[in-house]
């Protein structure tokens, strides 16, 4: 029998289309019994840093402060240097000061954040728990292509990898109310981002029986979602800005 995934990690790129289609409430349909709810430090920082200019920030950041109980903010190894390194980088851009000490210093400029910074936390996170090979089934929701489309053992083991899309079917199937095309035009309707609709769904390589996600969904939190509830809204709501 496959072995049930435990920990459940979404990635920035869901968490933003979820945030734009005001259905963060998704997330919440694991069984809190059987799943934790993880969202590294670096994925954090990513989808939250512009919540004071960002509406869809900041609803991710409301979202994680309303759950703090259910939801884990883990600290990784590469997210502690890389939000250091961003936040430098910030300081740099933001402040002619800091420009001129480094001119002055004769020091190169600090480099901007990397791409996939919060991937690789998740990729560090799930590759820290192979305490005994291959660890626990971890659950990633992604969009990127560094989870989607990555070379055959890039991935830690112990990674099941499913898409945004793959997700919300499973949901749609469960809970006929839930439209998995209508939250993802939703996201589509604001300016600059359309996600993507790949239907990815990838057991982790090296769990011996292999893994799976779908009996962890709870059926009473599947069904109490409600198009009519906030977050799950099929009215078009109004635009944010783009990110």
């Amino acid at each position: 029998m496959a072995e049930k995934v435990r920990i459940v990690l979404p990635d920035t790129g869901p968490l933003i289309t979820l945030a734009h289609a005001d259905a963060l409430d998704v997330l919440l349909a694991f069984d809190p019994q059987q799943v934790q709810l993880v969202i590294t430090d670096m994925v954090e920082f990513e989808a939250t840093r512009q919540r004071d200019a960002r509406e869809d920030a900041q609803r991710i950041a409301s979202f994680i402060a309303r759950h703090a109980g259910r939801i884990l903010i883990e600290t990784t190894s590469f997210g502690r240097m890389a939000i250091s390194a961003a936040r430098t980088y910030e300081r740099y851009a933001q402040s002619q000061q800091v420009r001129d000490f480094y001119a002055a210093s004769d020091m190169p400029p600090p480099a901007p954040l990397a791409r996939n910074s919060g991937e690789l936390s998740i990729n560090s996170y799930v590759s820290e728990l192979i305490g005994q090979a291959p660890g626990p089934p971890c659950l990633v929701i992604a969009e990127d292509d560094f989870f989607l489309r990555s070379t055959p053992g890039a991935m830690p083991g112990n990674a099941h990898i499913i898409s945004t899309g793959a997700l919300l079917a499973k949901i749609e199937a469960l809970n006929p109310r839930i439209s998995a095309r209508g939250i993802l035009d939703a996201a589509k309707r604001y300016k600059g981002r359309d996600p993507k609709r790949d239907l990815v769904d990838s057991p982790a390589a090296k769990v011996k029986a292999g893994s799976s996600w779908a009996e962890v969904l709870d059926d009473a939190s599947v069904a109490s979602l409600s198009p009519g509830k906030p977050g799950l809204r099929k009215r078009q709501p109004k635009d944010l800005p783009a990110r």
